[in-house]
């Protein structure tokens, strides 16, 4: 943990912070001093949240917010200006609807995944921006993924909402400046949550751990605290002069050329 303490006396919301990467980044701003609202559709698991923060003098506090109702992301942000007066710091992390192939798509499973994965980071950002226009600006992160860039055979709507994220990304951005907003996205890769620790680690398991490792170029997967640290960096000081910018965070995963991967595993395992 720093020493510094850079947002000590400032508030975070994270939206989808009950659990998983989302918790993790609200653990990490808090361990840094600033006061987080873990907001979230789930009451008992955000409380649990709280508490586990609470418990090794971290400030913490429950914000329920139902993101996939009109207006929850504007009532989200006024609810955090009511508790804590101001807020410095916004993680659009949440996400919802089921992770389908193409022709199991539902037009309700894809209005779920667009409005909590992308309106609701808008509405949350305009609320956020317009609070703090006058009190010294913003700085928003919007947790994308590497499916923004890259399909995969599921969901459509996840990969839908993604790279919608980092178009808002730029475009909040360059809008937001004027208003001291500073808005980025980071775009995790394969990032192994600690609540599936046990499981990647398991022992027949073997096989994915070699395929995930042949396919970082860093020969590692990533964790939440990795995440972390990226919100870390964008909302500090030391990235004054970073916006709009969609920071890749993959162990160069999507840097290789894919056939050449192909062939270099090929190789790999002919040798």
């Amino acid at each position: 943990m720093s020493t510094t303490r850079e947002y000590e006396g400032q508030t975070a919301v994270i939206t989808g912070a009950a659990r998983g990467i989302g918790l993790g980044i609200a653990h990490r701003l808090a361990e840094e001093g600033a006061r987080v609202l873990i907001a979230d559709i789930n009451a008992e698991s955000g409380h649990a949240a709280v508490q586990t923060l609470r418990t090794i003098g971290l400030k913490a506090d429950f914000l329920p917010a139902d993101l996939s109702a009109p207006g929850g992301a504007t009532a989200m942000i006024a609810t955090a200006a009511q508790l804590a007066g101001s807020v410095n710091v916004l993680v659009n992390n949440a996400r919802a609807g089921r992770r389908v192939d193409l022709l199991e798509e539902t037009e309700q499973n894809w209005d779920l995944a667009l409005g909590v994965g992308l309106k609701s980071a808008f509405f949350a950002s305009q609320a956020i921006i317009q609070l703090m226009a006058a009190r010294g600006g913003c700085r928003i992160v919007n947790i994308a993924s590497v499916a923004a860039v890259q399909a995969t055979s599921k969901s459509p709507s996840y990969h839908a909402a993604k790279a919608g994220l980092l178009q808002l990304t730029k475009y909040l951005a360059v809008t937001g400046g004027p208003c001291q907003a500073r808005v980025n996205a980071i775009l995790p890769g394969l990032i192994v949550q600690e609540e599936h620790r046990a499981r990647f680690d398991g022992e027949g398991n073997a096989h994915y751990r070699a395929l995930a490792a042949r396919y970082q170029p860093l020969g590692e997967v990533g964790t939440e605290r990795d995440v972390a640290e990226a919100v870390l960096y964008l909302c500090s000081s030391r990235a004054r002069y970073v916006s709009g910018t969609c920071l890749a965070l993959d162990g160069a995963g999507t840097a290789q050329e894919p056939f050449d991967l192909l062939l270099r595993q090929s190789t790999s395992s002919s040798n």
